[in-house]
């Protein structure tokens, strides 16, 4: 096993529970006032923001996360991150960079505040370890409530 640069062993199976999305920021600190009205209404960062909780509920991924243990940073964060990081074509150290000081990033992942905490590019590579070993059931199923599976590959 090795160790990564926190001090966690890659490879072990750490209990984690499913973080939880700020449902509102401070409206003074948020990303939301900056972004509204700079960014095109139907750009991607703006779809995001208005259907991201619609798309990825925290809920969905409670199955790839244990009942108890440290919060894990929401799954619908991650995941939307991970939708920018494909679109934009970065690499997993960008796309944390990105989301710490891009505020569209903050913006699309559900209007969060501009302090709202980044983190290490390996929740990442540990999101889609989980993915992976769920199997993919969820990920694939059709949602009566849109088409679009962001995690298929179109070909």
């Amino acid at each position: 096993m090795v160790e990564n640069h926190m001090g966690g062993v890659l490879g072990q199976e750490l209990h984690v529970t499913v973080g939880v999305t700020p449902s509102q920021g401070d409206l003074l600190r948020g990303t939301t006032a900056l972004c509204e009205g700079r960014v095109g209404e139907n750009s991607v960062w703006a779809v995001l923001h208005r259907e991201g909780r619609r798309l990825f509920p925290d809920e969905l991924f409670a199955d790839v996360f244990a009942d108890s243990g440290r919060r894990s940073v929401p799954p619908s964060i991650v995941a939307t991150v991970m939708v920018l990081q494909k679109l934009n074509g970065l690499s997993d150290r960008e796309a944390v960079e990105a989301f710490c000081f891009d505020a569209r990033w903050k913006y699309a992942c559900g209007g969060l505040d501009f302090d709202y905490p980044g983190f290490a590019h390996t929740v990442l590579v540990d999101m889609r370890a989980r993915l992976a070993r769920s199997g993919g059931g969820f990920l694939t199923r059709p949602r009566s409530t849109t088409r679009w599976r962001p995690w298929t590959r179109s070909r």
